[in-house]
């Protein structure tokens, strides 16, 4: 199963970079990837929910002080460096060619954004803050707090406990940060339906195919002509990126049920075996760094190299080389987490003496 959640991964994390190439300023860019680049970002939810309740269920003696550890180290160790890079490339865009920041850059404020940014704070309650370019780090606000609210119900040691810390995570999250909370909870039931339950061969074929349909078919009819303006509100004050929920939801339960037919030949207790999902594994452990750095790559490419300016330099080598920018960021910030959880704990050793944290 686990080869399986990292092909959608991948499949999700190109996409959504390659949607993001569709804009004008990128290389003049004619429509090659996906408008609908939300409806994989809800798969992520999907798989996100999905991988964190396999994740806490495997380590029998899980605490909340670890859990917390490991998400935020995992978290801030892409988040931090891709605001600070973010920024810097933003900075030197700006000044070589400046109308390409126009319409995705706003400099009011920029060091409070980044602040607010890197506490996941940005889209809390009516709050919707691009830090510098990057638009896309909108769902790292949501994915934080669905982790916490998830951490603290499954982990802490009491009801009182469980209420206390689940009430203030949804309190601080906010009514449009929560409208979206079922899309990655419908993750977290399916990895559960997976090992309560392996469905019988035909209906798992029958759910896998109509759920999957759905899926695909969808994404295949709203790959060229879906438009935020479809649905009142979206980008909008005062739901912005949950306005679409109901539309959401359904993708998100397709999404959920494919993953629960699938575990019929992909069990959750196969382990990965061969050469071929070893490669698969290592190619979705860059695609948190893909999703986090490259539209303000995209957007320093595309201000330092315009098209019209640099005609050998076509759509397709600015793509490999923000694909390539990514894979070195990944190299230096994403894969070294278990280096940099030792550097922490090292730096502060009542961290581990105190809450018997580990790396």
């Amino acid at each position: 199963m686990s080869t399986l959640v990292d092909i959608i991964r991948i499949i999700a994390s190109l996409f959504v970079f390659l949607g993001h190439t569709n804009f004008n300023w990128f290389f003049g860019s004619s429509s090659v990837g996906p408008q609908n680049g939300q409806d994989y970002v809800i798969i992520f939810f999907v798989l996100s929910g999905f991988v964190i309740a396999w994740s806490v269920d495997k380590k029998k003696m899980l605490t909340f002080p670890q859990y917390t550890f490991d998400r935020l180290s995992r978290l801030w160790s892409v988040v931090l460096p891709a605001l600070a890079i973010g920024f810097l490339l933003d900075w030197l865009g700006q000044r070589i060619h400046p109308s390409t920041y126009e319409s995705i850059l706003s400099n009011t404020h920029q060091g409070t954004k980044i602040l607010l940014s890197s506490l996941f704070l940005h889209e809390t309650w009516f709050f919707s803050i691009r830090p510098g370019s990057n638009g896309p780090f909108w769902s790292l606000s949501y994915e934080f707090f669905y982790y916490m609210i998830f951490g603290s119900i499954m982990l802490l040691p009491t009801v009182k406990t469980k209420l206390i810390w689940g009430l203030l995570w949804i309190t601080i999250a906010g009514p449009k940060l929560i409208l979206l909370f079922p899309c990655w909870l419908l993750g977290c039931l399916s990895y559960y339906g997976c090992k309560h339950y392996r469905i019988k061969a035909k209906v798992a074929a029958l759910l896998a195919i109509v759920s999957g349909y759905f899926v695909v078919e969808l994404m295949i009819k709203r790959w060229s002509h879906w438009g935020p303006w479809q649905y009142e509100g979206l980008g909008s004050p005062p739901l912005f990126y949950s306005a679409k929920y109901l539309d959401d939801y359904c993708i998100a339960l397709a999404m959920a049920l494919f993953l629960l037919s699938m575990n019929r030949w992909f069990s959750i207790k196969d382990k990965v075996q061969g050469s071929i999902p070893k490669i698969i594994k290592n190619c979705a452990s860059y695609s948190f760094s893909v999703y986090a750095i490259h539209f303000p790559v995209m957007a320093f490419t595309g201000a330092t190299l315009p098209a019209e300016l640099l005609g050998e330099f076509t759509l397709l080598i600015a793509i490999l080389f923000v694909l390539l920018f990514c894979a070195l960021f990944a190299q230096l910030f994403e894969l070294p987490l278990k280096k940099y959880r030792g550097l922490i704990l090292s730096y502060f050793p009542g961290l581990k003496q105190k809450c018997g944290i580990r790396s």
